[in-house]
Protein backbone atom coordinates (compact mmCIF):
# COMPACT_ATOMS: atom_id res chain seq x y z
CA UNK A 1 0.00 0.00 0.00
CA UNK A 2 1.37 3.73 -0.68
CA UNK A 3 2.66 5.24 2.30
CA UNK A 4 0.09 8.30 3.36
CA UNK A 5 1.13 11.35 2.74
CA UNK A 6 3.03 14.07 5.33
CA UNK A 7 1.90 17.70 5.42
CA UNK A 8 4.12 20.58 5.70
CA UNK A 9 5.99 21.58 2.94
CA UNK A 10 6.98 25.13 2.39
CA UNK A 11 5.29 25.61 -1.66
CA UNK A 12 1.37 24.88 0.04
CA UNK A 13 2.79 20.72 -0.87
CA UNK A 14 2.29 17.70 1.55
CA UNK A 15 4.43 15.04 1.10
CA UNK A 16 6.83 14.32 -1.85
CA UNK A 17 5.01 11.60 -3.89
CA UNK A 18 2.57 14.54 -5.05
CA UNK A 19 4.69 17.82 -5.80
CA UNK A 20 5.86 17.12 -8.84
CA UNK A 21 4.00 19.09 -11.78
CA UNK A 22 2.98 15.33 -13.36
CA UNK A 23 2.00 14.07 -10.46
CA UNK A 24 -0.41 17.31 -9.36
CA UNK A 25 -2.01 16.74 -12.82
CA UNK A 26 -2.46 13.01 -12.41
CA UNK A 27 -4.52 13.64 -9.08
CA UNK A 28 -6.30 16.93 -10.91
CA UNK A 29 -7.51 14.60 -13.48
CA UNK A 30 -8.62 11.67 -11.26
CA UNK A 31 -10.13 14.15 -8.85
CA UNK A 32 -12.35 16.30 -11.38
CA UNK A 33 -13.74 12.37 -13.32
CA UNK A 34 -14.80 12.13 -9.36
CA UNK A 35 -16.30 15.41 -8.97
CA UNK A 36 -18.60 15.28 -12.49
CA UNK A 37 -19.98 11.71 -11.80
CA UNK A 38 -23.06 13.40 -10.38
CA UNK A 39 -24.03 15.63 -13.30
CA UNK A 40 -22.92 12.45 -15.33
CA UNK A 41 -24.78 10.05 -14.06
CA UNK A 42 -27.80 12.08 -14.39
CA UNK A 43 -27.62 14.56 -17.07
CA UNK A 44 -26.18 11.35 -19.32
CA UNK A 45 -29.61 9.94 -19.92
CA UNK A 46 -32.02 12.79 -20.19
CA UNK A 47 -32.03 12.85 -23.70
CA UNK A 48 -33.18 9.51 -23.65
CA UNK A 49 -35.50 9.46 -21.33
CA UNK A 50 -38.53 9.06 -23.66
CA UNK A 51 -37.34 6.16 -25.03
CA UNK A 52 -36.33 4.46 -22.07
CA UNK A 53 -40.38 5.01 -21.34
CA UNK A 54 -41.38 3.31 -24.22
CA UNK A 55 -38.80 0.35 -24.08
CA UNK A 56 -40.04 -0.11 -20.30
CA UNK A 57 -43.74 -0.17 -20.80
CA UNK A 58 -43.45 3.41 -18.42
CA UNK A 59 -45.12 6.77 -18.21
CA UNK A 60 -42.71 9.98 -18.52
CA UNK A 61 -43.63 10.24 -14.74
CA UNK A 62 -42.71 6.96 -13.48
CA UNK A 63 -38.95 7.88 -15.43
CA UNK A 64 -38.83 10.72 -13.56
CA UNK A 65 -38.12 8.92 -10.62
CA UNK A 66 -35.60 7.53 -11.58
CA UNK A 67 -33.98 10.70 -11.09
CA UNK A 68 -35.76 11.58 -7.81
CA UNK A 69 -34.16 8.60 -6.46
CA UNK A 70 -30.68 9.85 -7.73
CA UNK A 71 -31.25 12.65 -5.73
CA UNK A 72 -32.51 10.98 -2.62
CA UNK A 73 -29.13 8.74 -2.62
CA UNK A 74 -27.24 11.13 -3.09
CA UNK A 75 -28.61 13.31 -0.66
CA UNK A 76 -28.41 10.69 2.20
CA UNK A 77 -24.63 9.50 1.09
CA UNK A 78 -23.33 12.97 2.07
CA UNK A 79 -23.88 12.22 5.13
CA UNK A 80 -21.90 8.67 5.60
CA UNK A 81 -19.17 9.10 3.79
CA UNK A 82 -17.40 12.40 5.48
CA UNK A 83 -17.59 10.61 8.23
CA UNK A 84 -16.54 7.30 7.49
CA UNK A 85 -13.56 8.79 5.20
CA UNK A 86 -11.97 10.78 8.26
CA UNK A 87 -11.98 7.59 10.25
CA UNK A 88 -10.46 5.39 7.77
CA UNK A 89 -8.68 7.48 5.11
CA UNK A 90 -9.78 9.14 1.62
CA UNK A 91 -9.19 5.95 -1.11
CA UNK A 92 -11.14 2.83 0.46
CA UNK A 93 -14.32 5.01 0.64
CA UNK A 94 -14.03 6.28 -2.86
CA UNK A 95 -13.33 2.67 -3.68
CA UNK A 96 -16.73 1.27 -2.06
CA UNK A 97 -18.24 4.15 -3.91
CA UNK A 98 -17.06 3.01 -7.17
CA UNK A 99 -17.79 -0.12 -6.32
CA UNK A 100 -21.33 0.96 -5.58
CA UNK A 101 -21.54 3.11 -8.36
CA UNK A 102 -20.11 0.03 -11.19
CA UNK A 103 -22.99 -1.96 -9.10
CA UNK A 104 -25.57 0.42 -9.43
CA UNK A 105 -24.73 1.32 -13.62
CA UNK A 106 -25.04 -2.50 -14.30
CA UNK A 107 -28.42 -3.00 -12.93
CA UNK A 108 -29.99 -0.12 -14.53
CA UNK A 109 -28.47 -1.64 -17.38
CA UNK A 110 -29.78 -4.76 -17.15
CA UNK A 111 -33.03 -3.92 -15.48
CA UNK A 112 -36.77 -4.88 -17.37
CA UNK A 113 -38.69 -2.93 -15.11
CA UNK A 114 -38.29 1.43 -14.03
CA UNK A 115 -38.88 0.01 -10.33
CA UNK A 116 -36.11 -2.05 -10.05
CA UNK A 117 -33.86 1.05 -12.11
CA UNK A 118 -35.09 2.70 -9.60
CA UNK A 119 -33.54 1.44 -6.99
CA UNK A 120 -30.24 0.50 -8.85
CA UNK A 121 -29.96 4.67 -9.07
CA UNK A 122 -30.15 5.08 -5.19
CA UNK A 123 -27.77 2.54 -4.98
CA UNK A 124 -25.83 4.20 -7.78
CA UNK A 125 -25.99 7.72 -6.29
CA UNK A 126 -24.59 6.46 -2.89
CA UNK A 127 -21.78 5.37 -4.42
CA UNK A 128 -20.95 8.51 -7.11
CA UNK A 129 -21.25 10.70 -3.71
CA UNK A 130 -18.28 9.14 -2.32
CA UNK A 131 -16.10 10.56 -5.20
CA UNK A 132 -17.89 14.22 -5.53
CA UNK A 133 -18.01 14.63 -1.64
CA UNK A 134 -13.83 13.21 -0.93
CA UNK A 135 -12.64 14.65 -4.56
CA UNK A 136 -12.08 17.98 -2.41
CA UNK A 137 -10.59 16.52 0.98
CA UNK A 138 -8.08 14.95 -1.14
CA UNK A 139 -7.37 18.22 -2.09
CA UNK A 140 -7.00 19.62 1.02
CA UNK A 141 -5.24 17.46 2.81
CA UNK A 142 -2.20 17.38 0.94
CA UNK A 143 -2.33 20.87 -0.41
CA UNK A 144 -2.72 24.27 1.25
CA UNK A 145 -2.43 28.09 0.47
CA UNK A 146 -2.80 28.80 -3.23
CA UNK A 147 -2.17 25.61 -4.55
CA UNK A 148 -5.39 24.77 -2.77
CA UNK A 149 -7.06 26.75 -4.49
CA UNK A 150 -6.01 26.57 -7.86
CA UNK A 151 -7.14 23.14 -8.00
CA UNK A 152 -10.71 23.58 -6.07
CA UNK A 153 -11.10 25.79 -8.54
CA UNK A 154 -10.78 23.64 -11.30
CA UNK A 155 -12.80 21.11 -9.46
CA UNK A 156 -15.48 23.61 -9.62
CA UNK A 157 -15.46 23.88 -12.87
CA UNK A 158 -15.53 20.52 -13.78
CA UNK A 159 -19.13 20.89 -11.67
CA UNK A 160 -20.08 23.56 -13.90
CA UNK A 161 -19.14 22.43 -17.32
CA UNK A 162 -20.41 18.74 -16.70
CA UNK A 163 -23.83 19.52 -17.45
CA UNK A 164 -23.31 20.85 -20.54
CA UNK A 165 -21.52 18.27 -22.15
CA UNK A 166 -23.04 15.15 -20.51
CA UNK A 167 -26.54 15.74 -22.58
CA UNK A 168 -24.79 15.95 -25.90
CA UNK A 169 -22.40 13.54 -25.10
CA UNK A 170 -25.06 10.55 -23.90
CA UNK A 171 -27.01 11.29 -27.04
CA UNK A 172 -24.66 10.15 -29.28
CA UNK A 173 -23.98 7.04 -27.02
CA UNK A 174 -27.21 6.29 -27.05
CA UNK A 175 -27.93 6.88 -30.95
CA UNK A 176 -25.29 4.21 -31.40
CA UNK A 177 -26.01 1.64 -28.99
CA UNK A 178 -29.27 2.84 -27.13
CA UNK A 179 -30.05 3.71 -23.83
CA UNK A 180 -29.10 0.42 -22.03
CA UNK A 181 -25.36 1.79 -23.81
CA UNK A 182 -25.16 5.17 -21.69
CA UNK A 183 -25.18 2.76 -18.17
CA UNK A 184 -22.64 0.57 -19.47
CA UNK A 185 -20.67 4.13 -20.62
CA UNK A 186 -21.00 4.50 -16.74
CA UNK A 187 -20.07 1.09 -16.00
CA UNK A 188 -16.89 1.60 -18.11
CA UNK A 189 -16.10 4.80 -16.50
CA UNK A 190 -16.46 3.78 -12.91
CA UNK A 191 -14.03 0.95 -13.62
CA UNK A 192 -11.49 3.38 -15.35
CA UNK A 193 -11.75 5.39 -12.33
CA UNK A 194 -11.65 2.46 -9.83
CA UNK A 195 -8.25 1.34 -11.55
CA UNK A 196 -6.74 4.87 -11.40
CA UNK A 197 -7.52 5.34 -7.64
CA UNK A 198 -5.05 2.55 -6.77
CA UNK A 199 -2.45 4.88 -8.56
CA UNK A 200 -3.26 7.84 -5.70
CA UNK A 201 -1.49 7.87 -2.51
CA UNK A 202 -3.87 7.81 0.92
CA UNK A 203 -3.93 11.56 1.63
CA UNK A 204 -5.05 11.56 5.34
CA UNK A 205 -2.52 10.17 7.68
CA UNK A 206 -3.60 7.75 10.16
CA UNK A 207 -2.03 10.21 13.12
CA UNK A 208 -5.03 12.83 11.52
CA UNK A 209 -7.60 10.53 11.43
CA UNK A 210 -10.71 10.62 14.17
CA UNK A 211 -10.66 8.07 16.62
CA UNK A 212 -13.90 8.04 18.08
CA UNK A 213 -17.27 5.61 17.00
CA UNK A 214 -19.06 6.88 14.31
CA UNK A 215 -22.35 6.80 16.03
CA UNK A 216 -20.80 9.98 17.59
CA UNK A 217 -20.76 11.72 14.36
CA UNK A 218 -24.33 11.17 13.76
CA UNK A 219 -25.36 12.01 17.59
CA UNK A 220 -23.46 15.79 16.01
CA UNK A 221 -25.77 15.35 12.90
CA UNK A 222 -28.77 15.67 15.34
CA UNK A 223 -27.35 18.57 17.15
CA UNK A 224 -26.60 20.29 14.40
CA UNK A 225 -30.65 20.38 13.03
CA UNK A 226 -31.44 21.51 16.15
CA UNK A 227 -30.33 25.18 15.34
CA UNK A 228 -32.61 26.95 13.51
CA UNK A 229 -29.49 29.26 11.84
CA UNK A 230 -28.00 26.41 10.43
CA UNK A 231 -31.07 24.71 8.88
CA UNK A 232 -31.69 27.94 7.46
CA UNK A 233 -28.55 28.32 5.91
CA UNK A 234 -28.50 24.75 4.67
CA UNK A 235 -31.75 25.67 3.29
CA UNK A 236 -30.57 28.16 1.31
CA UNK A 237 -28.05 26.07 -0.26
CA UNK A 238 -30.79 23.45 -0.96
CA UNK A 239 -32.30 26.15 -4.10
CA UNK A 240 -29.22 25.26 -6.25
Amino acid sequence: MTSPVQVGSEDGVAGTSMETAGARWHVLALLSALMGFASISTDFYLPVMPDMAAQLGADAGSIEYTISGFLIGFSLGQLLWGTVSDKYGRRIPVAIGLVLFIIGSIGCATSGFVQTIIFWRILQALGACAGVVLARAMVRDPYQGPRAAQMLSTLIAVMAIAPLLAPILGGQIAAIGGWRSIFWTLVALGSLLLAGMFTLPETLPVERRRTDPLSSAFKRYAQLLSHRKILGYAGTGAFF
